[in-house]
């Protein structure tokens, strides 16, 4: 096998391995229902998925709930509940981590998403004890787009070089934070993508529209 020239793989959650909108939507529609207030299709949740609830709350609720606030941890308790009864990884994705597991590249993931929900999650798809680390919302001080999270998981992986790491997401500021981080940026358009916007605009060093594109990658790269 030849030496590898990729030292790290980093992932975002939400979009890029693991497709949980359908559980977000399921929390929104039992929130919804409990107001009496009407009920939302899943196309209307799910192009905000990565923009965590207050991206889904500030296209639902004309009061944009405030964080912390009444509705939102009521959200929160509600998706608590049903976590992990929907979410899967996406087609393809298992393939390309098994690839990066069998040529000795570590991996790892970096989300905004909050412990209290990354890490059951991951624990109940079997993932968390394969990653070699997990940077949630709430590890670091500072939040995708800033760098500190995905430069918090490098320093964890003890990693020196970060021209030969990657990260791939499905949001602008998964983007800019691989950049302001120094790392190699991929964009994937199979996460949750508003229609008004253009992954070409984010500037990634690559842009792949599924999965099995990752291994194209993976293979021209090692």
């Amino acid at each position: 096998m030849k030496e590898n020239i990729i030292d790290s793989m980093l992932l975002d959650l939400d979009g890029t391995l693991v497709d949980t909108a359908s559980e977000m939507h399921l929390a929104l529609n039992v929130l919804l229902n409990e107001e009496e207030l009407e009920l939302q299709p899943y196309e209307a949740v799910r192009s905000h998925v990565s923009n965590g609830v207050m991206g889904i709350f500030d296209t639902i609720f004309e009061d944009s709930p405030k964080i912390n606030g009444r509705r939102f941890n009521r959200y929160l308790d509600i998706y608590e509940e049903h976590l992990g009864i929907n979410a899967q990884v996406f087609p393809g994705m298992n393939e390309v981590i098994n690839s990066i597991e069998y040529r000795g590249i570590p991996w790892g993931i970096v989300t905004n998403k909050s412990k209290r929900f990354a890490v059951p999650l991951l624990e109940k798809l079997k993932l968390f004890d394969r990653a070699s680390c997990v940077v949630c919302g709430d590890t670091t001080t500072e939040k995708k787009p800033h760098p500190e999270p995905i430069n918090h998981a490098l320093s964890l992986l003890n990693i020196q070089n970060t021209k030969r790491s990657f990260y791939i997401g499905d949001s602008k500021k998964d983007i800019d934070a691989a950049k302001s981080a120094g790392i190699s940026s991929i964009a994937c358009t199979f996460g949750y993508i508003k229609e008004d916007d253009d992954p070409k605009e984010w500037y990634a060093d690559y842009l792949i529209d599924q999965p099995s594109e990752m291994l194209k990658i993976l293979n021209n790269l090692i």
